[in-house]
């Protein structure tokens, strides 16, 4: 491999990385900010927005990465793990709809009365949605590191 494709490969899979990084820690922050006595619902909806634009740079730099990356899309395209990761990834993001949702209604409900707040079992739904996403992590985590050893 030319020394171009080497260092084009370790820098999508560091921006990758950190990437993915970065939408763990919102998550924590989210489910955090989700316990709190008083919910910040500006906080969490612009939390929560930021949360959505680094999940679609990951899939771009995963898109990225398997395409000119080092591997080539031939080693994904044939890998189980690879497809497992995008589906896992997938249901992630059709479960983190309900509490987006949540958190822009909640924003446009406080900007209207700032003295508003969601009702318990509204926060208790959207803590629940956010710690399953976070559960997620893990098997999302061990496909990408079985996808990067396969075939083992």
């Amino acid at each position: 491999m030319r020394r171009e494709a080497r260092v084009l490969d370790l820098t999508l899979a560091v921006l990758h990385h950190i990437l993915v990084f970065g939408l763990v820690a919102m998550l924590a922050i989210e489910r955090t900010l989700l316990k709190a006595p008083e919910i910040e619902t500006r906080r969490l909806a612009g939390l929560d927005g930021g949360y959505g634009l680094t999940a679609v740079l990951v899939l771009a730099v995963g898109v990225a990465r398997a395409i000119w990356g080092g591997k080539g899309w031939a080693f994904y395209e044939a890998n189980p793990f690879f497809w497992a990761k995008l589906a896992i990834f997938t249901v992630i993001g059709l479960i983190s709809i309900p509490p987006t949702i949540a958190f822009i209604k909640w924003a446009r409900a406080s900007k209207a009365d700032a003295g508003w707040q969601p009702d318990a079992a509204a926060v208790a739904s959207a803590r629940r949605w956010v710690g399953i996403e976070l559960l997620l992590i893990f098997p999302l985590v061990a496909c990408a590191a079985a996808m990067a050893r396969w075939p083992f």
